[in-house]
């Protein structure tokens, strides 16, 4: 709770002095334009001199007059002070900024869209980084190579993350992957593993995931080191390839046995009567959610 606070307090207060200072950079920057502002009234060396003071003899007997000393160094009128100021105070807000951004989901407080000190654009949910949700058939998943190396989706609703971004957040290792699912009769099922993470796409993202843990069997068995498959992306010498084609369905997954789809398939056509499945789940999913942690 403590450390919601300081972040929002941290978040609030970046707000303010942001908006502040990008009114001052705006004002700056009109009023100090060479073009707005006349040469000849730019900054004095010194003010005007003051008026005529007494002197000391003048004290003594009221007979003699001086002059007064010089006045304060001074600007005359449309001086301007250095644009850069603005700028100065936005360059240490960004470094603030990166500096109250997360490494990752696993370091972060707050749920929900967030961007990572990296740049990537992820979902949060109790420290977890979500891979794919899906639980209305809203987006389509029949997609092409490219679309899921990026993503696609709506981060907030049915997503999914992109292989490239999976790529970068877990190669570092020590990751787990954990998926859930909920049936149509509302049984929720759960599968977690070990040493997850996803390979480049010179190595065609393969999947890599070790030890199993949960209420399901473990049905990314057949699909260990396997790379992903979509239906602009197979080997149609190969028929285990051509999973991501079958019966219509061209959701991307990592097929890795031959003559054998896999016992799971996340991505096909969702609904009671689609492809989305994951063995011993009975009905078919209604709901899934990949997401991963890493230390």
């Amino acid at each position: 709770m403590k450390e919601i606070l300081i972040y929002l307090a941290l978040l609030t207060t970046h707000f303010v002095i942001m908006t502040y200072c990008e009114r001052c950079r705006q004002v700056t920057t009109t009023v100090c334009d060479d073009d707005v502002i006349n040469p000849s009234e730019q900054a004095s060396d010194k003010g005007e001199v003051g008026p005529p003071g007494p002197s000391r003899s003048q004290e003594i007997n009221g007979s003699r007059h001086g002059s007064g000393d010089v006045g304060e160094t001074g600007f005359k009128k449309g001086f301007c002070p250095s644009k850069s100021l603005g700028d100065d105070i936005l360059r240490r807000l960004k470094n603030l900024e990166d500096y109250i951004r997360f490494d990752s989901c696993t370091n972060s407080p707050i749920d929900g869209n967030q961007f990572l000190r990296n740049g990537l654009q992820v979902y949060c949910e109790d420290r977890w980084s979500i891979f794919q949700r899906r639980f209305d058939g809203s987006v389509n998943f029949q997609r092409t190579w490219d679309e899921y190396k990026v993503g696609f989706g709506k981060i907030e609703g049915e997503f999914w993350l992109g292989l490239e971004k999976a790529h970068r957040l877990t190669r570092g290792g020590n990751c787990n992957l954990r998926i859930e699912l909920q049936d149509f009769d509302d049984v929720h099922y759960w599968a977690e593993y070990s040493s997850f993470s996803v390979d480049s796409e010179a190595n065609l993202f393969r999947l890599n995931v070790a030890e199993h843990t949960g209420n399901t069997t473990d049905n990314l068995r057949l699909s260990k080191r396997a790379p992903f498959v979509t239906i602009d992306k197979v080997d149609r010498t190969l028929h285990w390839l051509s999973c991501a084609t079958h019966d219509g369905n061209n959701g991307g997954w990592w097929f890795g046995v031959r003559d054998s789809c896999g016992d799971s398939w996340l991505n096909g056509v969702w609904g009671e009567n689609g492809r989305v499945y994951w063995k011993g789940v009975d009905p078919r999913p209604k709901a899934t959610t990949m997401k991963f942690r890493c230390d």
